[in-house]
């Protein structure tokens, strides 16, 4: 991503690759390189995901973390548990956005 997480931060490459073909239908980009995902965790219990939105106010929230479920059971099973919330901590900012995010948005 643009802009480096946080150390707490944690973004397994294999759930963000699951994660990869969920689209913001207002933006065109998929959460991953929107930057949208700011904790994608496995562990033995399940996994971790938290979100964010680029504003508050978006009301794509609940959409998109039902999305981001249904990705993540598809890659990882039904008995999977998936523990999914939005976080607003820290706020959004575009530097989060990936190097491939800025190239499609430039077209």
């Amino acid at each position: 991503m643009g802009k480096t997480p946080n150390s707490s931060d944690v973004l397994d490459p294999e759930i963000l690759d699951a994660l990869q073909g969920v689209t913001d239908p207002e933006v065109g980009l998929s959460i991953v390189d929107l930057g949208l995902v700011y904790r994608a965790a496995r562990s033995p219990e399940g996994i971790e995901l938290s979100l964010t939105m680029t504003t508050r106010s978006c009301p794509l929230g609940e959409l998109l973390l039902d999305e981001a479920r249904d990705a993540l059971v598809n890659r990882y099973g039904a008995t999977t548990q998936i523990v999914a919330g939005l976080v607003w901590e820290p706020p959004w900012h575009p530097d989060r956005i990936s190097d491939r995010g800025r190239a499609m948005l430039r077209g």
